[in-house]
């Protein structure tokens, strides 16, 4: 009886379509253009006057959303295994 469970369970495992996923109903969503890249410095800080700086000075983008502020960069136990 569980042989004959989990042959099934195996079989209906495998059952589904074979290719790329496709992509959720509903409008696409466009592409970054260049109007909308953040311009940062070599450093990581962002260019004097760009919308990214504006966007830290006042705690907002262009859109009205609140952005978040610049964490400190914490290690982590794992961090030398990905480096």
């Amino acid at each position: 009886m569980r042989v004959a469970l989990t042959l099934a369970v195996l079989a209906l495992a495998g059952c589904g379509r074979n290719g790329p996923l496709e992509p959720p109903p509903g409008p696409a969503t466009p592409t970054p253009s260049a109007s909308t890249t953040q311009l940062t410095q070599p450093d990581g800080t962002p260019i004097p006057g760009s919308p990214q700086d504006a966007a830290v000075k006042t705690g907002f983008d262009a859109h009205g959303r609140p952005v978040a502020a610049t964490g400190e960069k914490k290690s982590f136990i794992l961090d030398p295994l990905l480096q």
